[in-house]
């Protein structure tokens, strides 16, 4: 009883070990990239570098009174608040509600559903820069020739007029983010019982019935995920305007992502950086309620699948 006791415990210990082993690394990485890096980001927010002892310093709320005052009172940011809010009202309004009816069509094998897995997943495997190019290419060049050819008159490109650029690059970004809602979507509707759907025709549910009351709530979490994600997302998101324009993006076509990678890109100078983090200190602020709000409200009132 003795041995096995000892046999017993030495085999549990092995296994402790052998799971510490396995989580080491990936602990590790979480505290260091994750932990350590978004702490260090909150405390820059506090601080100013100091050219005297070339290092930083203590600067209390400056930064943060500075970035609000910003905020409010400079244009850039006006349109910043404006095309990240219509920019999330769109991805989750229309990216959401026509991944969900792409992913329909591809589950049930519907006719030219390979046609959609070739051009929603097409963004995913090819390059963004690649894709943007020939996407500059068509709404440029190619809408050009073709209103030119049917009408006769000259037409200026969808991105060269102030009017239309906002729209086509939006009209991008939605695409774009197709591929791993669909795939996402497509799996979890998946997992739907077959047994329920059958159940469904023979009680004579159209289609349409069947999207609605099984399939929807079948992908349910899913969905929140998607939009609990996006609303996380708003202050990140920053519309694939470097893609398109580098860090040469005129102020009326701003979000809040679009600014913050754009000012760590052209940022030389080690003062910047207290600044910028107050921005991703504020944001944080709004953006965590802000999520765990929408996350709650979607599983409070969704549909139940039992």
């Amino acid at each position: 009883m003795v041995k096995k006791s000892v046999a017993f415990a030495k085999r549990n210990r092995k296994k402790l070990l052998f799971y510490c082993a396995v989580l080491a690394l990936p602990i590790l990485q979480f505290c260091v990239f994750y932990i350590g890096v978004n702490l260090n980001s909150v405390l820059l927010a506090f601080r100013r570098y100091d050219f005297g002892t070339g290092g930083f310093v203590w600067a209390g709320f400056d930064n943060l009174e500075q970035a609000c005052r910003d905020l409010i009172e400079l244009d850039m940011f006006r349109s910043s608040t404006k095309n990240s809010i219509i920019v999330f009202l769109f991805t989750q309004l229309f990216g959401i509600s026509f991944a969900l009816i792409f992913s329909y069509f591809i589950y049930k094998k519907m006719t030219g559903s390979g046609f959609f897995k070739v051009i929603l997943f097409m963004p995913q495997i090819v390059s963004s820069v690649v894709m943007v190019i020939i996407y500059k290419y068509f709404v440029e060049r190619a809408y050009s020739a073709v209103v030119e050819m049917l009408t006769g008159n000259t037409a200026e490109g969808l991105l060269a007029s102030p009017d239309t650029r906002f729209g086509t690059i939006l009209f991008f970004t939605i695409w774009a983010g197709f591929g791993t809602q669909v795939l996402m979507y497509t799996s979890a509707m998946g997992g739907i019982s077959e047994s329920v759907v059958d159940a469904a025709r023979i009680d004579g549910a159209s289609p349409l019935r069947e999207f609605w009351n099984i399939t929807i709530p079948g992908v349910w979490s899913t969905l929140v995920t998607f939009v609990t994600v996006g609303v996380a997302h708003i202050f990140t998101n920053q519309m694939n305007l470097y893609s398109f324009y580098g860090t040469q993006a005129d102020y009326d076509l701003y979000t809040f992502g679009y600014f913050l990678y754009k000012s760590v890109q052209e940022t030389k100078s080690m003062t910047n950086y207290p600044y910028i983090a107050s921005f991703g200190l504020i944001f944080t602020v709004i953006a965590v309620p802000l999520t765990f709000a929408v996350k709650w409200l979607f599983e409070r009132f969704g549909p139940k699948t039992d």
